[in-house]
């Protein structure tokens, strides 16, 4: 067989175990050999392809190799193992199949003419392993090996060189080969679909390409994206639909089943498919405004859920300036009872604890109110369960849980403050905490903290105006306070009105409010301003 084919030189196993790992084989699937001889090197490859596999899948691996062989009777052999050759001449190949790796011992005296071939093959992506005479690249003499060192050099192909690799080889050579690496990375894909929307809209780069939804212009920056998507997909549901008669199933007279399929998620049976794609965009760009931080930021989580809970009933309405306004318009009064609910929500969860345990008492100031003995109002400062430490080892840890409940308490306070507090970054001010060991005197932008081990953290309000604002809406609101607090002079009041301001707050403190109404006395529709 040696005779009959002079370029026939088997891979011995220590050189093919070297070009074997050069490959990730749990990231492949589909392999060309495209110079099989007897089949040693597929043999080595189907084993790299059982080692990497069998131990993620439960069950009989699989693979895709094909291989090409010009020599009659080696094609024979390579049969009879039962592998897969799909061509004799490899240089006369032809395929629109993609491999993900090319893995060969090219003939010595055309290896020059064989890469070239794989690098044609791989040029829209795809690995090349292979070995060849060295002295293909050495002594570039020809116009064919000037032009593959070329594209060596452009492609950064790694190059060892070995001496003696065949030496003890089931036929033996003193050649020095070259063991050569090539990764060529996919191409990104253009689209004419694209191309034409763009030419005919004249977005510009950012809004058609920015996988990011926010813009200069929030809102008509991300209608305008939307826009573009539904008809991008639109442009390509009715190609598809006009590439039908060419992708059938079979030659039979059957429109119905192709071999391609263009399929939508959560498509109901009587929606056509343009319209299940539109609601399904609709979908993506409801939430992705109502998880977005500059639509979304000032709303505690109870809010979002508010909002978000609305997506499944909006993907029946277009994502437009138009409707946007008006839903926001449509949720404004459910948004502004949300409001109120979850500052005295807040206000509940700082008291509700006093009248059973000890520690917790320390939250609040009792006082008899107009329609309740059992009144009370919130102290500078706040007692809280939340675990500043690890339940394990007693580190400092600011988990996710700590920051959650913090940013809610911050935009609650954030609804009565009118934005004239200087912000701090909340997750930026535990973080430094945390890597600086400190667990007292943290600040936020409404409260100094501490944590203790126990299992509590003390908030000490910065503010105290802000405080009295929010005990003042919390007590209007709960009719612990006269109707007529903030609306009546302290001296034109009942003796029974007298005796709840005088608990609440005193005298002198109700003339001062009384002075500055407009920022304490806060009517509940005010609250959404700064959202």
């Amino acid at each position: 067989m040696f005779n009959n084919n002079p370029d026939y030189f088997p891979t011995p196993p220590n050189l093919i175990a070297k070009m074997l790992d050069k490959i990730d084989f749990k990231q492949i699937s589909s392999i060309l050999e495209p110079s099989g001889g007897s089949g040693h090197l597929i043999e080595a490859i189907i084993e790299k392809f059982k080692l990497s596999r069998s131990h993620y899948y439960n069950r009989e691996v699989i693979w895709d190799i094909d291989t090409i062989e010009l020599d009659n009777d080696l094609r024979h052999i390579l049969k009879g193992k039962g592998y897969r050759v799909v061509h004799d001449n490899y240089l006369t190949f032809n395929t629109f199949k993609s491999y993900d790796c090319i893995i060969a011992n090219f003939p010595f005296s055309e290896g020059d003419k064989h890469l070239l071939k794989t690098l044609e093959i791989q040029e829209s992506g795809g690995q090349i392993v292979c070995i060849l005479n060295a002295e293909t690249l050495r002594n570039p003499y020809s116009n064919i090996r000037k032009e593959l060192l070329d594209k060596l050099e452009h492609h950064n192909a790694e190059i060892e060189y070995i001496q003696n690799a065949f030496i003890d080889a089931e036929r033996s050579t003193n050649v020095e080969i070259a063991l050569v690496y090539i990764s060529i990375p996919k191409p990104e894909h253009s689209s004419i679909i694209l191309d034409d929307l763009v030419k005919e809209e004249q977005f510009r780069e950012e809004v058609h390409y920015n996988n990011e939804i926010v813009n200069a212009d929030f809102l008509k920056g991300i209608v305008q994206k939307y826009n573009f998507e539904v008809k991008t997909g639109l442009r390509l549901i009715a190609e598809y639909e006009a590439m039908k008669p060419f992708i059938l199933s079979s030659f039979k007279d059957d429109s119905s089943n192709t071999i391609l399929n263009l399929t939508v998620t959560d498509k109901d049976q009587n929606s056509s498919i343009e319209n299940a794609y539109i609601k399904n965009v609709r979908s993506k760009y409801w939430l992705a405004l109502f998880t977005n931080e500059d639509f979304m930021g000032l709303f505690t989580s109870n809010l979002r859920e508010k909002y978000q809970s609305k997506i499944s009933e909006l993907k029946d309405y277009d994502f437009s300036l138009y409707n946007i306004h008006t839903i926001k318009i449509q949720l404004n009064n459910e948004m502004v009872k949300g409001v109120e609910d979850t500052i005295l929500k807040l206000f509940d969860e700082f008291s509700y604890q006093s009248s059973w345990d000890k520690e917790f008492s320390k939250n609040i100031h009792y006082y008899s109110g107009w329609a309740s003995n059992s009144c009370w109002k919130v102290n500078p400062r706040i007692i809280i369960r939340l675990n500043g430490f690890n339940s394990y080892d007693g580190s400092i840890e600011y988990d996710y849980k700590v920051k959650n409940k913090l940013e809610d308490i911050e935009k609650t306070f954030a609804y009565l403050s009118n934005g004239e507090e200087k912000p701090i970054d909340l997750k930026e001010s535990l973080e430094f905490a945390r890597k600086m060991g400190k667990t007292k005197k943290i600040e936020t932008q409404f409260f100094s903290i501490d944590f203790y081990k126990k299992g509590t953290a003390h908030l000490h309000f910065k503010d105290l105006d802000l405080l009295e604002k929010f005990n003042i809406f919390a007590g209007r609101n709960k009719a612990f306070l006269p109707p007529s607090y903030g609306k009546k002079k302290y001296s034109d009041m009942t003796q029974e009105e007298k005796i709840v301001i005088d608990e609440f707050s005193g005298k002198e403190e109700y003339s001062r409010i009384m002075s500055n109404t407009d920022y304490f006395i806060v009517e509940t529709s005010k609250l959404l301003m700064l959202t």
